[in-house]
């Protein structure tokens, strides 16, 4: 595994002697050359020499702090700044999907509900982990193993409560692939999908979404011995969209269904349980009978592919957590769960696609084609609206924040992409050795990536502003894909980035703010020629928490 450069000092760049105001270790920098950087601590004074013609320079500033809840105050202090920052920098690409040229469908999915699910599966389901694995060595599968097309099997459609309150509705099976069986609420509004339609996602299941996940995750358990997941087609997953949302909830797993539904010596019960292995996926609603929102097949039939290789993931992670890696009882952290199944829908992405990671795609690529136009609204560009919504909101929002939400789950994915694009040249078996894994969050991603993890995200912070904008350091480039195309839309146009570095003015002396873990934000300045800026990282009363640490970069 390659390690974190240690940003040695290269040709350009020397350490200026002596002892900064800000701490004991002494200023450092230099003289850069365009493209070169230099990651400063918490402790130093950064000095910056413009040269005969002065420079143009991005900083990005990161608190590198591993936890999920903290927040720290920062003072950025500033003299010899020069009014004045150039427009766009760096080679422009006239491409770009994302913002307007290849949208998500017209409504969103409804990741926040997703989100209470995995606070309720964690807050019921934990402390029966231990009990259930008792179970699990000596249960007997509770459902037949050899079912028939036609068949009615009664099941909790309840998609709220773990453990109790169950809603049991009749389902038939409309259809028995190798590995899926995909079954039919009989309360469905009508017309619903055709039989066709039901075999063509078995199928599609089997063929592509069961081996792609399977490869990159492990394969899940199979504790009702019938050897496939069931995929429910239900209007109680449509009823958990309210009327009149702009959002819809498109499918979901529920790991209550891995555990016992009969309280033993071996086990404690969860009553609502399916014992097995199950999806539940919205179902057409033209007339809108559920609360009022219409649904067309047409509409339902493209989300559920993805949502099918989100939700695998979910359970491949909680069962293999629960059963196969035992050594601790409790599921993955929510944040690392989501940010791996939102990988699975890039990897579905480049499937479909028939491209393929470490290609830096752009706009012109994702546009060239109808496969590749369709592959990316239907598999990426749910990812790409997250993405964008933690750049809106990068200071306040990190990979791993708490509480989880629309750019935590952009961010979480990001890095994983990140992470899995800088220690390695292709995927292997990255993703499943973060599933295969006895612990979980950051210490899972040291595992697997290495300690430096913390400066890992400080660069990783920085690829947002520097990547495909100006050559530098690889640490500062995401090579899988480039964002400033993708956004700004056909014409390339810059200002449609959601990322807008702050302008330090000569003006202005301090710049004050905070950073949630995990978070970073932005600045651009300049330097006169012949003159030296010099740059404080500091707090209200004093040094900065060593958690805070900042890249500068010259970009012109």
């Amino acid at each position: 595994m390659r390690p974190s450069p240690r940003w040695s000092l290269v040709a350009g760049l020397f350490v200026l002697l002596g002892c900064g105001d800000s701490g004991p270790a002494g200023p450092v920098g230099g003289a850069f050359d365009i493209g070169q950087s230099l990651a400063v601590e918490s402790g130093r004074d950064a000095r910056v020499i413009g040269g005969a013609n002065g420079g143009f320079f991005e900083l990005v500033l990161a608190n590198i702090a591993g936890d999920t809840l903290s927040s720290t105050a920062f003072a950025l202090r500033t003299t010899g700044i020069a009014d004045g920052i150039p427009g766009p920098f760096g080679s422009r690409s006239p491409l770009a999907p994302g913002a307007r040229g290849a949208s998500a469908p017209p409504a969103l999915r409804d990741d926040a509900l997703e989100e209470r699910l995995r606070d309720r599966e964690r807050a019921a389901l934990a402390p029966r982990i231990d009990a259930a694995r008792r179970w699990y060595a000596a249960r007997v599968p509770a459902l037949p193993a050899a079912p028939s097309i036609g068949d009615l099997v009664t099941i909790n459609v309840n998609a709220a409560v773990p453990c109790s309150n169950p809603v049991y509705h009749a389902v038939r099976v409309a259809a028995i692939g190798s590995k899926a069986l995909v079954l039919e609420d009989t309360l469905n509004p009508k017309p619903g999908f055709t039989t066709a339609d039901f075999q063509r996602f078995a199928a599609r299941f089997d063929t592509l979404v069961y081996p792609l996940d399977v490869a990159a995750y492990g394969t899940p358990t199979d504790i009702d011995g019938n050897g496939r997941i069931a995929i429910v087609f239900t209007l109680a997953v449509n009823e958990l969209t309210p009327a009149n949302a702009q959002s819809y909830v498109g499918g979901l797993t529920f790991s209550r269904d891995l555990f016992p539904q009969v309280g033993t010596a071996r086990a404690q019960a969860c009553a609502a349980s399916n014992e097995g292995e199950l999806f539940y996926m919205m179902t057409p609603d033209p007339y809108g009978v559920v609360n009022g929102n219409r649904r067309s097949a047409g509409f339902v039939d493209t989300v559920v592919t993805s949502v099918l290789a989100h939700e695998l993931v979910h359970l491949i992670n909680a069962s293999r957590k629960l059963y196969v890696n035992t050594a601790a009882p409790r599921f993955e952290e929510k944040w690392l769960d989501e940010g791996l199944a939102h990988v699975a829908e890039e990897l579905l992405f480049y499937r479909e696609s028939g491209l393929s990671s470490r290609s830096n795609l752009d706009y012109a690529t994702l546009a060239a084609t109808n496969r590749t136009r369709g592959a990316y609204r239907a598999d990426m560009a749910a990812n790409a609206a997250r993405y964008k919504e933690y750049l809106f909101a990068t200071a306040k929002s990190s990979p791993y924040r708490g509480g989880d939400s629309l750019a935590t789950r952009g961010a979480a994915w990001s890095l994983l992409r990140y992470l899995a694009d800088r220690t390695r040249t292709a995927d292997g078996d990255v993703w499943s050795r973060l599933v295969d894994n006895s612990v979980t969050g950051m210490a899972n991603l040291q595992a697997v990536f290495g300690k430096d993890v913390p400066a890992m995200v400080r660069d990783w912070a920085g690829s947002h502003d520097l990547d495909d904008r100006v050559t530098t350091s690889p640490a500062f480039q995401q090579p899988s894909w480039n964002w400033h195309s993708i956004y700004g839309g056909i014409d390339g146009l810059d200002a449609l980035y959601p990322l807008r570095p702050t302008p330090l003015s000569a003006s202005t002396s301090t710049y004050t703010g905070s950073l949630v873990a995990g978070g970073a934000d932005y600045y651009s300045f300049s330097v006169p020629p012949n003159d030296t800026a010099t740059i404080t990282l500091g707090a209200a009363g004093g040094v900065a928490a060593s958690s805070l640490q900042f890249l500068i970069v010259r970009t012109q």
